[in-house]
């Protein structure tokens, strides 16, 4: 049994129109399968948890965005059951990093013929993180997305609007972080990036050596730079090169702890998990994927 959990409202509508495609196609395969529509924030973990609990159900399938793989993933964690995903979101960067194919149909026989693997999440406070967490100015820009009633047009470039949009107000913060037992002090941070994909954004590749199988976290911390050289070496991100920027400090770690002067929001994957000070420890072969 092929349990799928779809996002409707994913990618402005796009979970919605994506499952007659694919039920037309699993009823032509004549294999069982039962689908199930999210209702509301967290429903989706609430599915597949009670998915994996049963023993006729040999995957849990994702359709929608990287929300939609957070909160699935959630309730997967530390099971046998692995966690198949159809992207039908605006940045789909989970998709883009296990190079799961945007078609949708290419999608469905990725998992039909995949063998399942193992792959590592974290542990932020009590939520759970499977791709990115974005701290600071990265929070408030993911925030702002989430809100922007322009999302359904612009999709992915709805990031670089809100992100130049609030360049001009956002105030950086002064962070105490402690990595692997070592204490860091930083001023003036704009955002710091914990990475267990390359990518974020909608294809940003924020921590460029990032992987989901290393058992370790990749950190960006941007800091100490003004606003106008932030928004040139913004560009470079899409290629990865802004590593190289004297503001730009690259860290790896297994366990993390972040104190700021000032709170600073977070996002897990996309989702606005609170606010800082917050503890991230990495879950190395937590969760099965195909």
């Amino acid at each position: 049994m092929r349990v799928f959990i779809v996002n409707s409202v994913a990618g402005n509508g796009k979970g919605r129109k994506v499952w007659p495609v694919l039920e037309k196609k699993l009823k032509e395969e004549g294999e069982p399968y039962e689908v199930n529509f999210t209702e509301y924030p967290g429903h989706a973990t609430e599915l597949a948890s009670r998915a994996s609990r049963r023993e006729d159900v040999r995957v849990v399938v994702g359709v929608g965005g990287d929300g939609t793989v957070h909160e699935v993933a959630a309730g997967l964690v530390g099971t046998r059951v692995p966690l198949g995903y159809i992207p039908a979101g605006s940045g789909n960067d989970f998709a883009r990093a296990q190079k799961i194919p945007s078609d949708p149909l290419a999608a469905l026989d990725r998992i039909v013929r995949q063998e399942p693997s193992i792959v590592d999440t974290a542990r932020i406070n009590e939520e759970r993180m499977v791709s990115t967490a974005g701290i600071g100015f990265d929070g408030s820009v993911a925030r702002a997305v989430n809100r922007s009633p322009l999302k359904k047009w612009l999709k992915g470039f709805t990031y670089v609007l809100e992100l130049v949009r609030l360049l001009f107000t956002y105030q950086p913060r002064n962070v105490t972080m402690i990595l692997d037992n070592q204490i860091h002090t930083f001023q003036d941070v704009w955002l710091i990036a914990v990475a267990n994909i390359p990518f974020y954004g909608g294809g940003m590749k924020i921590c460029p050596q990032a992987s989901n199988r290393d058992g370790i976290l990749d950190l960006c911390v941007v800091r100490g730079i003004s606003r106008w050289e932030l928004l040139v070496v913004f560009p470079k991100v899409f290629r990865g090169t802004h590593v190289h920027h004297p503001a730009v400090s690259m860290m790896k770690g297994s366990h993390l702890e972040i104190r700021s002067d000032f709170p600073m929001v977070i996002h897990a994957d996309g989702e606005i998990i609170g606010e800082t000070p917050v503890r991230i420890e990495i879950q190395p072969e937590s969760l099965h994927t195909v």
